[in-house]
């Protein structure tokens, strides 16, 4: 297809929807070839992505084919983000496909070129998004201040059974249900739940009032992050499609010290738990908390008979430093993709943002597009 024949546009009328619905189903869904659990695949879906987020409506850059057609798509999702004492607007840009007719056209120059102009509209500070791997060597290349990688945390609960999907041979597999029980006992501690102290987990059905009052409490451990609080957490975690969520709070006489929110996924073949957000008071108490929430949260998913726990927490944080000391690792092996994180600001001229650097986030599976 001649790249003169596709044009930029936003999406608008029902007709664009059901195709972005489509062309989303066909790369994610069951029968593409990286099918993923949390493909916006309903009209009930985007609704919820585009119109019902507290920061503001989402807009969808398009660009079309020479019939008219929606040939690719990209999200851009208002966000209100937290940096250095001072709430901004701001964005992530998500789910970036390209039907397969218009890949090697000049499609994508003019669809990344209309989110631009999506991003200067919309008035933001800055934007972020986890990026594809040349895109994250070519923003290395210029200021590697822009973009690090997230380290993947994953703790196996059953060697087992994943030496079924890893061993590439009869004798590996063999060699892996032999030897699962020595390598849980010598490399992965299992939650201790009877720990003497104050502190109480509780399992809600939803997100309260007290979450307002504990992110005004820790809004401001970390240099920049997502405004975490109870608006922005009861619409990223809603149960839509087949997501199903459960919230995990530490309290100690009646105070919140840590929660996390988790869920349990078949991803890549893999029964996995996931640990989706987890943040904790500053302290030795918030700490101490954190390390019982995971434990729980750890039994939780031994308990629906997961095969691995994992999480996607900053390098440098004191959630990382827990997840750390309760077993998980960095095991690329197991990885499904690399978690590049890629911030853009657009208002440099502000001193706070001037100097802002990604390693100054603090980020989780809260702010990566699924899951």
């Amino acid at each position: 297809m001649a790249s003169h024949a596709i044009s930029a546009d936003l999406a608008g009328d029902d007709r664009d929807i059901d195709q972005i619905l489509a062309l989303n189903l066909a790369e994610y869904g069951p029968m593409s070839p990286s099918p993923s659990t949390d493909v916006v695949a309903t009209r009930a879906e985007l609704h919820w992505r585009r119109d019902q987020n507290p920061a503001g409506q989402a807009v969808i850059p398009i660009i079309r084919n020479a019939r008219g057609d929606v040939a690719g798509f990209i999200w851009l999702i208002p966000l209100r983000v937290r940096i250095r004492e001072r709430d901004y607007r701001a964005a992530t840009g998500v789910n970036l496909v390209i039907a397969p007719a218009s890949r090697g056209t000049l499609g994508l120059v003019k669809l990344l070129r209309r989110f631009d102009q999506a991003v200067d509209d919309s008035q933001i500070a800055l934007h972020f998004s986890f990026v594809a791997d040349p895109v994250y060597e070519r923003l290395r290349s210029g200021n590697p201040a822009s973009t690090f990688t997230v380290p993947l945390l994953v703790k196996p609960l059953d060697v087992a059974s994943l030496s079924t999907v890893y061993a590439t041979s009869a004798w590996q597999r063999e060699i892996g249900r032999r030897s699962a029980w020595i390598s849980s006992a010598l490399f992965f501690r299992m939650p201790l739940l009877n720990r003497t102290g104050d502190v109480q987990i509780e399992t809600l059905e939803q997100f309260d009032e007290t979450f307002d009052g504990f992110w005004d409490r820790v809004r401001d451990r970390y240099p920049a992050s997502v405004i975490r609080d109870r608006r922005f957490l009861t619409w990223r975690f809603a149960p839509i499609g087949e997501r199903r969520y459960h919230i995990l709070v530490a309290r100690a006489k009646g105070d919140m010290l840590a929660y996390a929110v988790i869920r349990c996924a078949r991803v890549r073949g893999i029964d996995t738990g996931l640990i989706l957000d987890f943040v904790m008071c500053d302290g030795a108490e918030g700490e101490a908390a954190g390390r019982r929430l995971v434990d729980h949260a750890e039994a939780f998913f031994r308990d629906q008979k997961m095969w691995l726990m994992t999480s996607l927490i900053a390098p440098g944080t004191a959630e990382h430093r827990v997840l750390r000391r309760s077993g998980c690792r960095n095991l690329s092996v197991v990885s499904p993709r690399r978690f590049r994180f890629a911030l853009f600001v657009h208002d440099p001229h502000r001193q706070e943002l001037e100097s802002l650097s990604v390693k100054d986030w603090f980020v989780s599976f809260a702010d990566f597009e699924s899951l």
